[in-house]
């Protein structure tokens, strides 16, 4: 077997199968039919081919060649019979197609009765090869004719056509025609004594695979599942084919020469190459046939479900931008996407998050075009279709170059455009369809909802962080009188120590002591100085610490009686000035919390002062801070002897800007920031309360060993 033979073969089982395939999908549909006939002319001729060049003597390859030109006979007029269905110019054309087909009949004629050729005659290696008659030519020109008259159709209509879709299908029919011919054309040099060998005939199979890519690829017919399986065998055999030529033409000679080997132990090694490539071989062809040539479409309801179930809900705005891009891009298949937002104080339009886009940079004004045109329309922009019809959409070329986008879509809310969502090409290369853009759009509106509550989430997070220092800032005030009593006591002992020592010195009282004792006397005056100097420097660097602004995520174990004792120090005497008897039970090891030590230090002090401002002045007030260890967490008690919170209000307490007291003397955001606080710390806050009896507030933070578990 030649390999042109084996050519053959490959060439009638793709042709074949892709011609039945596309026939049972839609019989009645006159493209499909058409697409068959032009398959079955070429499978016909490809099968006959193969046998033919198996023929050992004239004989039995005369009415094996009669068949296979039978084939060549009808495979331009089928193909022409294609053309006009595709085009949908078949009726204006039937009388000429009609005509086209009663003349190869005629050439049927002269093909059984020998006057398309004389004889077969061996020629060059390659088997019994006819010799023309002028009959032959006269054939062979209307052959060409029929060729030609179908690529002037495909060409007009491809300079006529402005739909996107329909070029690219022509453009494939096109390139895949020329192959086609280069491919048969290579036969009929040996008709005329050329001795030009016809191995291109293999490309007839690239030929019928670039037809159905363009089928499949740009929506012509549903024959997916068909090409793809035809792709891959057809890869396979071309592979076979393609070792076994070469083994066969330069390894026998090579191994004969060189290591004494005959002709059948050469092709050894092309055994040993097919066996062990084929398997690796399909699988890489399956990959690639699924990766560029059937990129599946992708599912809106999979798209919705993300967006709704997981980005939507995102109240971090680069996350959720970063989120929308990555998904995007993932879903759709995109070669690129980005999202573009609008910096209310610069007024700028700036890349938020992008993939696939090089300059990242990039900021557009409201004069630009692209924000111009989404503004003024609120439409999308699809390149190729909207931009050619954009006043100045050089510009707009541009911009969507530096994108690397094929469709921009306007990010909107209450009319005002806040952004731009850009997606590039699909690496399947389709086009958006209506439906996708539809889709897209809602997805878009959607975002802007998302996007308007992240930003007013990241407001409300910075205005209560304000809040929450402001709030800690006049706390600080209500301090003053304590700090000044546990100040000013140290800072008076230490004058008074040192205005009796230099007074001393002065009246003489130290003339008749002797050195070593008045070194004595300034040693103790020293040391009592320093003593309440600590002191005072103590209370300070409390009162600045809690004043300071906490940063988030310190997480550290923290022992929750030692910061109940930091906090009674700052306001331990205020207390006792308001008659307030504050009392403390933790039992021994009390188990410490995974928290923010300086959060847990504000809680504690809102609470407590809270309970503090509760009390009945007429009566002596008790504060009791207490811990409990069980069932897995850790439970801090803080308990007032107060006026208690009524029924009907308890459960408004926590929330922002409520508040019992009188005007301007608290903000309402005390308990709101403490719940918020605790909530932050992976704790819970309780609150149990009786009208004149007191509130109990209850904390409870995971054990640390809960935590670390988990």
């Amino acid at each position: 077997m030649t390999p042109i033979g084996i050519s053959g073969l490959i060439n009638f089982i793709s042709s074949i199968l892709l011609g039945i395939f596309v026939l049972f999908r839609n019989p009645k549909a006159p493209t499909n039919r058409s697409y068959f006939y032009l398959n079955f002319s070429v499978a016909f001729f490809s099968f006959w081919y193969f046998f033919w060049q198996l023929a050992s003597n004239k004989g039995s390859a005369l009415p094996l060649f009669k068949l296979l030109t039978l084939g060549i006979i009808f495979i331009n007029v089928t193909y022409l019979h294609f053309v006009f269905n595709f085009l949908n110019i078949y009726r204006s054309k039937k009388t000429f197609l009609l005509v086209c087909y009663i003349i190869n009949f005629y050439f049927v004629y002269l093909d059984f009765s020998m006057n398309l050729f004389s004889d077969l005659r061996p020629k060059y290696g390659f088997g019994y090869w006819p010799v023309a008659t002028p009959y032959f030519n006269i054939f062979l020109i209307f052959w060409l004719v029929q060729c030609f008259y179908g690529f002037f159709f495909l060409l007009s209509r491809f300079k006529d056509t402005s739909d996107t879709l329909e070029k690219k299908q022509i453009n494939y029919f096109i390139t895949a025609a020329i192959i086609g011919f280069i491919g048969g054309s290579t036969n009929w040099p040996l008709w005329y004594n050329i001795p030009f060998p016809p191995y291109f005939n293999i490309l007839i199979t690239l030929y019928i695979g670039l037809v159905a890519y363009a089928i499949v690829k740009h929506q012509l017919m549903d024959i997916e599942v068909a090409i793809k399986r035809t792709a891959v065998f057809a890869g396979l055999f071309a592979f076979v084919y393609g070792t076994f030529t070469v083994v066969t033409i330069i390894g026998q000679e090579f191994f004969k020469r060189s290591l004494g080997w005959n002709q059948w132990t050469a092709l050894i090694p092309t055994v040993f190459v097919i066996t062990f490539a084929l398997r690796p071989l399909e699988i890489f062809l399956t990959n690639a046939t699924e990766k560029f040539l059937f990129q599946k479409k992708y599912d809106y309801r999979v798209l919705l479900k993300t967006f709704t179930n997981e980005i939507l809900t995102v109240l971090d705005l680069k996350e959720l931008c970063d989120q929308t891009v990555a998904e995007l891009v993932k879903i759709l298949k995109l070669e690129a996407a980005s999202v573009i937002l609008l910096d209310k104080d610069t007024k700028l339009y700036k890349i938020i998050s992008a993939m696939g886009v090089k300059d990242k940079n990039i900021v557009f004004k409201d004069e630009d075009e692209l924000i111009a045109f989404l503004k003024t329309s609120g439409q999308p922009i699809v390149k190729d279709k909207s931009v050619d019809k954009i006043e100045g959409d050089g510009e707009l070329k541009t911009t969507f170059k530096q994108l690397n986008a094929q469709l921009c879509l306007p990010i909107s809310l209450h009319d005002q455009l806040i952004g731009v969502l850009s997606l590039g090409a699909k690496k399947s290369g389709e086009e958006y369809t209506q439906e996708d853009i539809d889709i897209l759009t809602t997805l878009a509106r959607t975002e802007a909802i998302a996007i308007s509550n992240a930003r007013l989430f990241d407001e409300l997070s910075k205005t209560q962080a304000e809040a929450a220092q402001r709030e800690k800032m006049a706390v600080i005030g209500t301090l003053a009188a304590g700090i000044n009593h546990e100040i000013c006591n140290p800072l008076g002992i230490v004058r008074g120590q040192c205005e009796m020592f230099l007074l001393n010195l002065r009246d003489g009282i130290f003339d008749k002591t002797s050195k070593d004792e008045l070194l004595k006397i300034s040693s103790e005056v020293m040391n009592k100085v320093i003593k309440e100097t600590d002191r005072a420097t103590g209370i300070t660097k409390r009162l600045s610490g809690f004043a300071k602004p906490s940063k988030r995520n310190e997480l550290e174990e923290v022992f929750v009686e030692k910061e109940v004792g930091e906090v009674l120090n700052l306001i331990g005497h205020d207390l006792k000035l308001s008659n307030i008897d504050v009392q403390t039970d933790f039992p021994l090891h009390f188990p410490p919390i995974l928290a923010d030590k300086k959060q847990i230090q504000e809680v504690l002090f809102n609470i407590i002062r809270n309970a503090a401002q509760a009390m009945d002045e007429s009566r002596r007030g008790r504060i009791l801070v207490s811990g409990v260890s069980e069932n897995g967490s850790t439970m801090i008690r803080i308990a007032d002897n107060g006026s208690g919170i009524p029924p009907d209000k308890i459960s408004q307490i926590f929330n922002p800007f409520y508040t019992t007291k009188a005007p301007g003397k608290g903000t309402g955001l005390g308990l709101f920031i403490v719940k918020q606080v605790v909530e932050r710390n992976k704790g819970v806050i309780g609150v149990e309360s009786q009208a004149g009896a007191g509130t109990t507030f209850t904390l409870s933070f995971p054990k640390v060993s809960e935590l670390a578990a988990a």
